[in-house]
């Protein structure tokens, strides 16, 4: 049961032609030990059908405020949020769809919102498909970069957060050659400084040591592969321990993740998308989590997107989904 005057969690239930609702709903299928009010944001039909996919017979109820949802849980319903955006298209799992892509991140936009506003505690969402959004809102990159914006920041930064250790990226969703452009001294400050404070406040590591990944093959291999080691990475080291944050590095990205599967580190600062994610799905896939630092909200999600080719088979793993619960 909810505790008193807990602010609820706001979950986004993604893409309809996705695997958010279907893993969304699967909540009140597993045991868990949630205390706050928890609410689903997102259109009420989707959640139905979802929750028959589901074989799921808990009773769904419409509500208007985020606030009525502690009452709707401990009778013991399925709060669904109404935000006033409903999805007016057909449910088609496998399809990328201008109507879903619209609906989706219209529930995004609400729970942040309300976030900010501080009516609710934090917002988790399902995936939702970039190409579909990207119909709507041109120029659209993904949830991390559009909340950052919702609140005022530009440059959030993508952490993937694990039971043992948290990888946090220098870039998100741009192309190999910009990532490149934007592994600059600055941003490797901020995206390492974040890593610690986050490692410190809700890991609870007393001095956290972080591993910074070179750019290029071999680190640069002292500027046979590229200087951006030498003129960017290892000037920020620097300035990192200047501010006595534990810095080692740069590392190849073929080394530092086995480092720190080992422990070596406590989190690694990656210096692009794929080098990050690529190893820490093979290490985490089930229970790793994606984490936003920088915010004045939380906002966690599953690592992993809409897996359209098992939509709507009920084949769904919940597991990462619940994770993400669980760390917001």
């Amino acid at each position: 049961m909810a505790k008193k005057n807990l602010l609820p969690l706001l979950v986004t239930i993604g893409d309809p032609n996705g695997i958010g609702p279907e893993i969304a709903v699967s909540l009140w299928k597993m045991k868990h030990s949630v205390k706050r009010p928890i609410a689903l944001v997102g259109d009420f039909q989707v959640v139905l059908s979802a929750l028959a996919l589901k074989g799921i017979s808990k009773e769904a109820v419409l509500i208007e405020t985020p606030e009525e949802a502690k009452k709707a849980c401990e009778l013991g319903m399925i709060p669904v949020l109404s935000c006033g955006v409903n999805f007016k298209g057909k449910i088609r799992p496998e399809k990328i769809c201008k109507e879903a892509g619209k609906a989706s991140i219209a529930w995004v936009r609400e729970a942040t919102k309300l976030c900010l506003e501080k009516r609710a505690a934090a917002v988790v969402t399902a995936p939702l498909c970039k190409e579909s959004v990207e119909k709507t809102v041109p120029g659209f990159q993904g949830h991390t970069e559009f909340i950052g914006e919702m609140c005022g920041d530009s440059r959030p930064v993508l952490c993937l957060v694990h039971k043992d250790w948290v990888v946090a990226h220098v870039s998100t969703h741009v192309s190999l050659r910009e990532a490149c452009d934007r592994a600059k001294k600055e941003r490797i400050l901020k995206t390492a400084t974040l890593l610690n404070d986050f490692l410190i406040r809700y890991k609870k590591v007393k001095t956290p040591c972080l591993g910074i990944a070179g750019l290029n093959p071999h680190a640069g291999e002292g500027g046979l592969f590229g200087t951006e080691e030498i003129e960017e990475i290892i000037p920020a080291i620097r300035e990192l321990k200047k501010k006595k944050i534990k810095a080692e590095g740069p590392f190849p990205g073929d080394v530092i993740f086995p480092k720190l599967r080992s422990g070596a580190f406590d989190g690694v600062v990656a210096m692009y998308h794929d080098q990050g994610l690529a190893p820490f799905k093979l290490l985490a896939m089930e229970d790793g989590v994606n984490y936003t630092a920088g915010l004045p909200i939380v906002r966690t999600s599953p690592d992993h997107g809409t897996a359209y080719d098992i939509a709507g088979k009920g084949k769904a793993s919940p597991s990462s989904f619940l994770q993400a619960i669980y760390a917001a």
